[in-house]
């Protein structure tokens, strides 16, 4: 008999097929492909048009009203972190400015206090100083009086508070 590739049936061939050259049978070929599309595509048609375009058109609304709802629920989200890291980034850069003030204050405070210290000692020295200059000057005009002091009863000391203002 015939080949292995051979069809059984030759009712199945479309008229025009048999002894075809191959430009022909490619044209065949596509024109039942479109031909077949065409006719699902009006079965589908038929089938919306008995009740599922309305059920169709309702599902495809409720599910764009859907994804319009999780679009603006993603904006606000979003806007939300922005706001908390804007809010979180100014309550930061407030701390740092505080922090830098409380640090230039203390450094202001410690100056004015060396700066007070070293003005009483300053004072104390010339008190000191000119505690010492007359008590010189009283030894030597008791000493040349003939009244010498043997042994002095007060001796100069540097004090820590000046005693005039």
């Amino acid at each position: 008999g015939k080949g292995a590739g051979a069809v059984a049936d030759d009712g199945d061939i479309p008229p025009g097929a048999k002894g075809a050259n191959f430009r022909t049978l490619q044209e065949m070929i596509a024109r039942g492909i479109h031909d077949s599309e065409a006719s699902a595509q009006g079965m589908r048609t038929d089938i919306d048009g008995v009740g599922g375009d309305a059920d169709y058109q309702r599902q495809r609304e409720k599910l764009l009203r859907r994804r319009e709802e999780e679009a603006v629920t993603r904006q606000r989200e979003r806007d939300a972190a922005k706001q908390k890291r804007r809010q979180e980034e100014e309550a930061r850069r407030r701390k740092m400015m505080d922090e830098m003030e409380r640090e230039e204050r203390e450094t202001q405070r410690a100056r004015q206090e060396k700066e007070a210290s070293a003005r009483h000692e300053a004072a104390c020295r010339r008190e000191l100083k000119a505690a010492t200059r007359i008590q010189a000057h009283v030894r030597g005009r008791r000493s040349r009086a003939g009244k010498p002091t043997t042994s002095p009863t007060t001796c100069a000391v540097l004090h820590s508070e000046p005693f005039v203002n």
